[in-house]
């Protein structure tokens, strides 16, 4: 059996054991020109459309009003609720107090972040406002640091697992916050 030599950048396949390979095409390992679809692009925009002034009024009302105080309450219960089941579920006074401090780490830092940046839209132009909400942010990251930095030493008997768990719960309580105001805008049948 002779075998043609195969082209330089012949692609083969293989239609069986006892099949010979058939060439199906050339291959190009360096192509000449690259042709890049940009999906995001390729689709057509909607048209934008300003809202009257009724419509807009309209929107507003069914817009729910949240106080920035509110997904602080949920930050505590649902901490405070972990760091009681962390404490139930393995039996240990120990397990829920190294929890509840994990909270605390989360809870008092956002309380300060929060009464920093009170009332501050009224008086302040957009550039200020936003070293303003930097400053607080900075402010909050370091005693969050202070707190777990001392957790030893407020903490006679303390699990470092046990305040990540309470801590980790707390930060991402703003989620189940997010996901039950959904619920909520869904079943009201509200579009926002």
């Amino acid at each position: 059996m002779a075998y043609k030599r195969r082209p330089r950048n012949a692609c083969y396949i293989l239609g069986g054991c006892t099949e010979k390979p058939q060439v199906i095409g050339v291959c190009n390992p360096y192509p000449n020109v690259v042709r890049v679809t940009n999906h995001w692009l390729d689709e057509p925009e909607e048209e934008f459309t300003a809202l009257s002034s009724e419509e807009a009024r309209q929107w507003r009302t069914r817009q729910p009003l949240s106080p920035a105080w509110h997904p602080l309450a949920w930050q505590i219960g649902i901490g405070l609720i972990a760091s009681i089941v962390i404490g139930l579920a393995w039996q240990s006074v120990m397990l829920s107090k190294s929890a509840a401090f994990g909270v605390f780490a989360v809870v008092l830092p956002n309380a300060l972040l929060l009464r920093g940046m009170a009332g501050a839209g009224k008086h302040w132009g957009p550039e200020a406002l936003l070293l303003r909400l930097l400053v607080w942010e900075l402010v909050k990251i370091a005693l969050t640091i202070v707190i777990l930095y001392s957790a030893n030493k407020v903490l006679a008997e303390m699990s470092w697992p046990a305040l990540l768990a309470g801590l980790v719960v707390t930060m991402k309580a703003n989620w189940f916050v997010l996901a039950f105001q959904q619920g909520a805008n869904r079943s009201s049948g509200g579009k926002g």
